[in-house]
């Protein structure tokens, strides 16, 4: 920290500069009414550091779940009932629109190479709904129509190693796309073919070279949500429907229960995950909060802390120094340090 620099530049100049001041008359008494100069400076620059940034808020709509691309230069988010997606430039604050589809907003994904975003996208025509799988270039708003409009649609679409293809599982059986993105904007050529997804409400890893599927329930008889696997791959942090948030290996072992947590997202290194606990009534919030806590259940720690804002939606940057997040009351997103 600069005050930190400063502080000990001002003993320098205080105690060894003996041109300045004579060593003999440096007392106990000199020293501590220094000291508490200095100390507040320091606690209100901390406190100054620390605080929050708003990105975007106070307008005619209400913003919510952002997302950091890849390579932590956009935060893609989107609005109330998940409606559209935008961009906000993370240097310049500039924001663009990128879509005004109905639920766009749920669940979405990035491309390695920041590019692209991923999406099921949905449409009314009377009370009957339709739902089709979508790419948005953010750069062109070009858009890709990946599959037919269908009425059934249940699992939402995921990239598989590399981009050059996505998968869904939806009525019954695992679905692969080309993905049309160009395969030289591939950036991981050599990645493993296995991936990880909800099946039937259970965790399931399939490989899709050798076609081997094996299908993990890790609470019997319970179903799993929000499934969010770790960078490196080796990993699953969890949720069982109505009770506490779980990680444990992709093999199946190593089943730890972390406690009350919603929505999970990972840390760069893999060895923290940070979340959000909610309170509600059944009819709407009454309290909310971003934690963070050790893959292994220790050092959980409330990042917010605070009665009047219901923080939500928690998601780490790429270099693991922030974390994006929306006041759910505000209808803002905002950044923070991480811990």
């Amino acid at each position: 920290m600069i005050i930190l620099g400063n502080m000990n530049y001002l003993f320098h100049k205080l105690i060894y500069q003996k041109k300045r001041i004579n060593m003999k008359r440096i007392t106990y008494e000199n020293l501590l009414f220094i000291i508490t100069l200095v100390i507040p400076f320091l606690f209100i620059s901390a406190k100054a550091q620390s605080q929050p940034e708003k990105l975007i808020g106070n307008t005619d709509k209400d913003f919510m779940a952002p997302v950091w691309s890849p390579d932590g230069s956009t935060i893609a988010f989107t609005s109330a009932n998940y409606k559209g997606i935008w961009i906000i430039n993370i240097q310049n604050k500039t924001v663009k629109q990128i879509t005004d589809e109905t639920a766009a907003g749920f669940g979405f994904k990035w491309s390695d190479d920041s590019q692209t975003i991923l999406t099921r996208v949905a449409k009314y025509e009377g009370i009957r709904r339709y739902n089709a799988i979508k790419t948005f270039n953010v750069q062109t708003g070009q858009s890709n129509l990946l599959t037919d409009y269908r009425t059934m649609m249940p699992g939402l679409p995921a990239f598989t190693p590399g981009n050059e293809k996505v998968f869904m599982y939806g009525r019954n059986n695992l679905e692969i796309f080309n993905s049309k993105i160009e395969a030289k904007l591939n950036k991981k050529s050599s990645m493993s073919s296995k991936i990880v997804y909800l099946r039937d409400d259970k965790i399931a890893v399939e490989d899709l070279v050798t076609h081997q599927l094996k299908t993990y329930e890790p609470v019997k008889d319970e179903r799993v949500m929000n499934l969010q696997v770790s960078p490196d791959g080796n990993k699953a942090a969890f949720e069982i429907y109505g009770g506490d948030m779980y990680i444990m290996n992709i093999d199946g072992s190593g089943l730890l229960d972390l406690g009350k947590g919603y929505r999970p997202k990972w840390s760069p290194d893999n060895q923290h995950i940070v979340y959000m606990i909610t309170k509600d009534d059944g009819h709407q919030i009454l309290s909310s909060d971003i934690f963070t806590i050790k893959i292994d259940g220790t050092k959980k720690t409330n990042l917010t802390n605070t009665n009047d804002k219901f923080e939500m939606n928690p998601d780490w940057s790429p270099d693991g120094k922030k974390i994006a997040y929306d006041i759910v009351n505000e209808g803002a997103i905002y950044i923070m340090n991480a811990p």
